[in-house]
C-alpha cells in the first residue's frame, strides 16, 4: 500500500512539472502573448495619435480613428451611428470657442483572439462659455476597437461623459 501511494505521488508531481513546463514552452501560447502584446501597443499608438489630432484640431484626423459602422456617444448628444452624424458632432465640437480635449489611456484589454479590445482613460477638457469665461472639465472614456482586415485598429464604439462637478 505504502509502494503504491508514493508511485501516485511521484506520477501526479510529474505530470504537474511536465505540464508547467509545457506551457512555459509552448509555441502557441508564447505567439499569443506576443499577439497581445504587440495589439495593446497598437492600440495605445493610435489613442495617442487620436490625442494629437485632437491636439491639432483636427476633426478629419480625429474621424480617421473611426470604423465606417462605428457608434460614437457623445454626452448630451444623441447616439452618431454613422459617418454623417459623427462628423457632424466632431465639426461642431471642434468649432467651440477655446476648444482644447486633451485624452490619456490608461489601460488597455483585449479578447483571447486578439482581434477585439478597449481602452480606457480621463481626458481633459478646456474652452469658452456663452459669456466668454473659461470652461473647463475633466472626465473619463470607454473605446472598443476592432482590428481590421488590413492589420490596423479602429475604433467601432466610442463614449465619454464628464467628472462630477467638483
Amino acid at each position: 500500500m505504502l509502494l503504491f501511494a508514493v508511485s501516485l505521488i511521484t506520477a501526479c508531481n510529474n505530470s504537474q512539472d511536465q505540464s508547467t513546463s509545457s506551457s512555459k514552452s509552448d509555441p502557441t501560447q508564447a505567439s499569443m502573448a506576443n499577439d497581445h502584446a504587440a495589439a495593446k501597443a497598437a492600440i495605445m499608438k493610435a489613442d495617442s495619435a487620436w490625442d494629437k489630432a485632437s491636439e491639432a484640431r483636427s476633426a478629419e484626423g480625429w474621424l480617421s480613428f473611426y470604423a465606417d459602422d462605428a457608434l460614437m456617444m457623445p454626452p448630451g448628444e444623441n447616439l452618431c451611428s454613422d459617418k454623417a452624424s459623427r462628423e457632424a458632432s466632431i465639426k461642431k465640437m471642434f468649432a467651440i470657442p477655446g476648444m482644447s480635449l486633451r485624452f490619456q489611456t490608461s489601460k488597455v484589454e483585449l479578447s483571447q483572439m486578439a482581434d477585439l479590445g478597449y481602452a480606457v482613460g480621463v481626458y481633459q477638457w478646456a474652452s469658452k462659455d456663452a459669456a466668454g469665461k473659461d470652461y473647463h472639465e475633466t472626465g473619463k472614456y470607454c473605446e472598443t476597437w476592432k482590428k481590421q482586415a488590413d492589420g490596423n485598429w479602429k475604433c467601432i464604439v466610442d463614449i465619454w461623459n464628464a467628472d462630477a462637478a467638483k
